[in-house]
């Protein structure tokens, strides 16, 4: 159970960040942006508030059910810390994604800086787990070559982990690239990555 008190711990202390913080909160909050990290949709603050806890919030429920609901479960153990780790990542940049709109909404800092910069460390934490995640049918790189074959699943999550670790590097980069070639470096650097992991699965599978 102690591996659930970090995810728990946040998900307390980010609703009682955003109750506090309410009042002061604008009308309108974003619930969506573009590229540049800059929000182009907006709801009410009653919803908007509360958007990200209650993501958190669901996430950290599934991650209690999934090593019981999945057939694969019995390899959880094998890679239970690592699970546990990646949760908690998740919950983590939650936290930090909702404090980054609240203080955003309340002109405290620039949210097209903090978006690609939360983003871009999400794609490396992700990165340096990838190689640890057992074959399963929730979490990692599912294709059908990697759940066909445990080691095509294993040397498709150490490559895939490095793409991430470089993307998310990439992503780190956004609020440097001129205005006029973002959306196309965006866009060419995650269908490349993208790209480069689902071949890589095919690779490995054709040359057992």
């Amino acid at each position: 159970m102690k591996r659930h008190w970090f995810g728990l711990f946040l998900l307390i202390i980010v609703v009682l960040i955003t109750c506090i913080s309410y009042p002061y909160l604008p009308e309108q909050m974003g619930i969506h942006w573009d590229y540049k990290g800059v929000p182009n949709s907006f709801t009410n603050k009653s919803y908007a508030a509360f958007l990200f806890p209650g993501i958190m919030l669901g996430l950290y429920i599934l991650g209690l059910l999934l090593p019981k609901i999945d057939p694969k479960k019995y390899n959880y153990k094998r890679f239970e810390g690592t699970y546990y780790w990646i949760i908690n990542g998740i919950i983590l940049f939650l936290f930090l994604f909702q404090i980054a709109n609240i203080a955003s909404s309340l002109g405290i800092i620039n949210s097209k800086y903090a978006v690609p910069a939360l983003i871009g460390l999400l794609f490396i934490f992700i990165g340096n787990l990838s190689p640890k995640f057992k074959p399963n049918y929730f979490i990692g790189i599912r294709t059908p070559w990697t759940l066909a074959n445990e080691d095509v699943w294993r040397k498709t999550h150490r490559f895939g982990g490095k793409v991430f670790v470089v993307l998310g590097i990439l992503m780190l980069l956004v609020p440097v690239i001129p205005a006029a070639i973002q959306v196309y470096y965006v866009l060419i650097s995650i269908f490349v990555s993208l790209g480069l992991i689902v071949f890589s699965s095919y690779y490995f599978f054709v040359k057992i």
